[in-house]
């Protein structure tokens, strides 16, 4: 099965071209891809940048240049819920584009694929369990100390459910309600997942999304996302990345 891994930010996913074993580069528009190996699963990763749409542009090049069988997202997410945690990691097994709203089509008959009308992905039973059996397997390394590169006290609560996505970074408590009140199952907020998962649901794709809480999208983000970024972030992606592809 060949992977196309996709991280908004260098900081989340690109250290992990050190681990992969017959790196290819190729540029396709302002995008470079990364393809080879690690541990003997086929890869291509990219950075898509912010959004929806560079997420969108970077999952049909991955399909449709490459063709991947799957689809997997890692990255930071904004906490909607309290009792998430900075540090906390989020498996999703649904997609919800919280900023698209529809609702004056509700006399429109059921439609599909392009025309999506709920925009909520719900994620394949298999690939969700495997990404929460790396991300367990993670956790339980880290508990062994097997991460020099992470601090020691870090410790994540792990929870699967929705993730919302928008073309907006969440920073005020009144932002957070908005998402809430239409969407209350979701946990946490982004700004590219359920744009991919569109993508995959239109190519009849898995597709994989795993979130590392950077912040509680509050008047605070900024800062905690900042800090958060420039700690951790690298190599819990690496090491979520490679138990994924094992």
């Amino acid at each position: 099965m060949k992977t196309g891994l996709i991280g908004a930010m260098r900081e989340e996913v690109l250290l992990l071209k050190n681990d992969i074993e017959n790196l290819k580069t190729e540029q396709f528009g302002s995008r470079e891809f990364y393809s080879g190996t690690i541990n003997n699963q086929e890869l291509v990763m990219c950075l898509s940048g912010w959004g929806k749409v560079a997420a969108a542009s970077t999952a049909t090049t991955l399909i449709n240049h490459y063709q991947v069988d799957q689809l997997v997202f890692i990255g930071l997410a904004g906490s909607v819920q309290p009792h998430l945690n900075i540090g906390d990691i989020v498996v999703a097994n649904q997609l919800i584009q919280h900023d698209v709203d529809l609702s004056r089509l509700d006399g429109f008959p059921t439609v599909e694929s392009p025309f999506w009308k709920t925009f909520a992905f719900d994620v394949f039973p298999h690939s969700g369990e495997k990404a929460i059996q790396a991300v367990d397997k993670f956790v339980l390394n880290l508990r062994k100390g097997s991460y020099p590169k992470i601090h020691s006290n870090y410790n994540p609560a792990v929870y699967v459910g929705a993730i919302g996505t928008g073309d907006q970074f969440i920073a005020s408590k009144e932002g957070k309600v908005r998402i809430n009140e239409r969407f209350p199952q979701v946990l946490c907020t982004e700004m590219e997942g359920a744009a991919i998962a569109q993508i995959a649901a239109d190519y009849q794709l898995p597709c994989t999304v795993v979130r590392v809480i950077s912040d509680k999208a509050d008047e605070d983000a900024h800062d905690s996302f900042a800090k958060f970024l420039f700690e951790d972030i690298s190599h819990i992606s690496v090491e979520l990345a490679k138990l994924i592809l094992s």
